[in-house]
């Protein structure tokens, strides 16, 4: 009897330091990964984008299409090439994007302006293996236009219900359809916090969506091995950065520009008190609390006038970026420091791998925004 007793007793303390040391275990992953993201050593390092020249010269070209537009003179004439130039290639890439030229033609009805679907093309011709070959046939098609019967309703039944994947990589996927559908419950919220900032929903979405990717895919996936099984990933997100990544110090700098007449990011009167506390509990408890809550209004609304603050400081600067996704994200990821207004800005920020690609975060924004992903929550502006 004292001998099943003892050996009662002896497991019982195997038990017991078994449990003991698997909680200190998981405790000291959470207080690792916590300390780890605080202390910025899961971010990556900044990097301008391959294609960062690529995208300026398509926003010069945008811009001087969008001159010539306003001029009364040959605007038949104008209009004629450009809904040739626009024909030709989608039907150029029919054959190797049928779904991303459905998206684009779906858009083309909802939209007034061509330059978004400028916009839409160029990011998908980014992904072509032979632009040589893509170039003269497109240019073959505008030079014999005239004995071709190519409309918008030819290509649409050429791509109608394609079976091939999307171009994007990152939009073929289980990830991408957790993150989609999270990013959904959010439509009026972010929508409220667009609206309070006054800008477009679909670049706080943009950025949004990268910062989500990252969590995904990126250096954060070590931490998705071990949390996502017990569904604290997101809570440890939002405990560091919140939804959008909204750090700390960022967040006290957006508050101060707001305050400060004499600051090139001051939004004006109407914006000063926006983010006011209104107890006498601890601003920097507050603060923690608005970026941690559950309900993320503040971390869009933080987010949506970071991204207002840039966008005025170049718009008072000459310089509209404003209709430049790839720009403002790259500002948004590198934060106030690497604002600097000027005409030939550059596109890059963090790298985020997606399985075998790398992005830079200001590609991966525009790749988004002109994706013509969850255009039914978050148009394009006309």
């Amino acid at each position: 009897m004292i001998k099943v007793n003892n050996k009662l007793i002896k497991f019982g303390k195997i038990a017991y330091f078994g449990v003991v040391y698997s909680f200190a275990v998981i405790g000291f992953m959470f207080t690792g990964v916590f300390f780890a993201i605080r202390w910025g050593l899961t971010d990556v390092s900044g990097t301008v984008d391959d294609l960062s020249d690529q995208f300026q010269y398509q926003a010069e070209e945008n811009q001087v299409s969008e001159m010539i537009s306003g001029i009364n003179s040959n605007s038949d004439l104008l209009l004629d090439k450009n809904k040739i130039k626009f024909l030709c290639s989608l039907n150029e890439l029919s054959y190797t994007a049928p779904k991303n030229v459905e998206k684009i033609l779906t858009t083309k009805k909802q939209i007034k302006t061509d330059l978004t679907i400028e916009k839409m093309i160029f990011a998908v011709e980014t992904y072509l293996t032979n632009q040589n070959d893509y170039k003269k046939n497109t240019d073959e098609c505008i030079s014999n236009f005239g004995n071709r019967d190519i409309t918008e309703q030819t290509i649409e039944n050429q791509v109608k219900n394609s079976p091939s994947q999307d171009i994007f990589p990152w939009v073929n996927g289980d990830k991408w359809q957790t993150i989609k559908e999270s990013v959904v419950k959010d439509d009026e919220v972010i929508k409220m916090a667009a609206k309070a900032a006054d800008i477009d929903p679909r670049l706080i979405v943009s950025d949004l969506i990268v910062e989500q990717l990252r969590v995904y895919y990126s250096a954060r996936e070590l931490y998705e091995k071990y949390f996502e099984p017990l569904k604290i990933l997101s809570n440890m997100n939002k405990i560091s950065l919140g939804v959008m990544g909204i750090k700390e110090a960022t967040a006290i700098e957006i508050e101060n520009h707001l305050k400060d007449k004499t600051s090139v990011y001051y939004l004006g009167k109407n914006y000063e008190n926006i983010l006011d506390y209104g107890s006498s509990e601890d601003i920097n408890t507050q603060r923690y609390n608005r970026l941690t809550s559950n309900n993320h209004y503040y971390s869009y609304l933080y987010a949506a006038l970071y991204l207002k603050q840039m966008i005025t400081q170049w718009k008072n600067a000459g310089f509209n970026i404003s209709n430049r996704p790839e720009i403002v994200g790259t500002l948004f990821n590198v934060g106030f420091p690497q604002s600097k207004p000027n005409s030939s800005p550059k596109v890059g920020g963090s790298k985020v791998q997606i399985g075998e690609k790398q992005y830079t975060f200001g590609r991966l924004s525009y790749e988004f925004f002109y994706s013509g992903e969850m255009t039914d929550k978050f148009p394009y502006s006309n």
